[in-house]
């Protein structure tokens, strides 16, 4: 999970990771840019680790392309 947090380049790429690739294999990517107590906030709501599991497959079945931009990381 280092590789995808502790870079600005890691952390383009898990973005870009997040909406590439089928639909079914979105569990590899959360497993791999999670930890156990793993939580999501969007819009203001806790997403729980299997609702964002299935917001990713939801995510992957509407995106085609995505190339993310991070103009600064923290």
């Amino acid at each position: 999970m280092s590789d995808y947090t502790s870079t600005r380049d890691g952390f383009q790429r898990a973005m870009e990771w997040s909406l590439t690739g089928p639909a079914d294999e979105c569990m590899a990517f959360v497993e791999g840019v999670s930890t156990p107590s793993f939580y999501h906030i969007m819009n203001g709501q806790r997403l729980e680790f299997d609702q964002y599991v299935d917001g990713v497959k939801e995510w992957r079945g509407k995106v085609s392309d995505y190339k993310p931009t991070v103009a600064s990381f923290y």
